[in-house]
């Protein structure tokens, strides 16, 4: 719901009085004007970390940041989502991950734009250690996607998400009941599906085209994901 700009005023002018008020209490006027000066400080920090990497990301910012897809209003989407996510400093630890994000957008136009807002609001929602071990399960089992473009055995198996079974192969890093609670984090998402892949048909329609009954698959979806998570560490243009 959006404010009128009266109720903007109101609310801005509400504000300002609450702190006024709270500013007699001793010690906590103190307190109030240095938690401003530490939210501007923390922003300034976020703007300067972020430009940083993406200046290690990219090998011409400027040019990288004048393309013509960040000029249509879906550009212009993206980036305000990226953007705001980025500079959350309760997401600070992810912002990396979010520049990512944001060269892939970028730099793969053809990418649904559906898609890229659903991988931005995952990226928000998913934690840290679920991403963590998201990154090693995708180690262990992209070779096995099927999906279009990906060259994997077209008779072999399915790549099967068990949680106990990742959490003993991950074991040597992570506490096992960390990785399970991560793949059943990461299941909430739809990143893994009884489902093992999608075939496209005669009349361009998709239907599923294998997987199990009960176990779920690491799908393609989790690998683009992954993917759309993980630029490369420089990227032209």
């Amino acid at each position: 719901m959006s404010l009128s700009d009266r109720e903007k005023n109101a609310l801005e002018a509400l504000s300002g009085t609450a702190k006024s008020a709270l500013s007699l209490i001793p010690g906590l006027g103190q307190a109030i004007a240095g938690w401003d000066e530490y939210r501007r400080s923390q922003f300034n920090q976020n703007i300067l970390a972020l430009l940083q990497t993406l200046d290690r990301k990219v090998s011409d910012v400027q040019a990288f940041t004048t393309s013509k897809w960040l000029q249509t209003e879906d550009g212009q989407q993206f980036c305000w989502k990226v953007f705001s996510s980025a500079l959350d400093s309760q997401l600070g630890e992810k912002q990396e991950l979010f520049v990512n994000a944001f060269v892939q957008g970028v730099s793969k136009p053809e990418v649904a734009q559906l898609e890229k807002l659903k991988f931005i609001d995952m990226l928000r929602q998913l934690s840290k250690a679920a991403l963590m071990v998201l990154a090693d399960m995708h180690a262990m089992y992209a070779p096995q996607v099927r999906g279009p473009g990906r060259q994997s055995d077209p008779i072999g198996p399915y790549p099967m998400v068990e949680p106990t079974d990742v959490a003993e192969k991950l074991s040597n890093k992570y506490d096992p009941y960390l990785v399970t609670a991560a793949v059943y984090e990461l299941q909430s998402h739809g990143l893994f599906s009884t489902t093992g892949e999608w075939r496209k048909m005669g009349d361009g329609t998709l239907r599923p085209g294998g997987g199990f009954q009960n176990a779920l698959c690491y799908t393609d979806f989790a690998a683009r994901f992954v993917e759309f998570i993980s630029a490369p560490e420089t990227q032209d243009a």
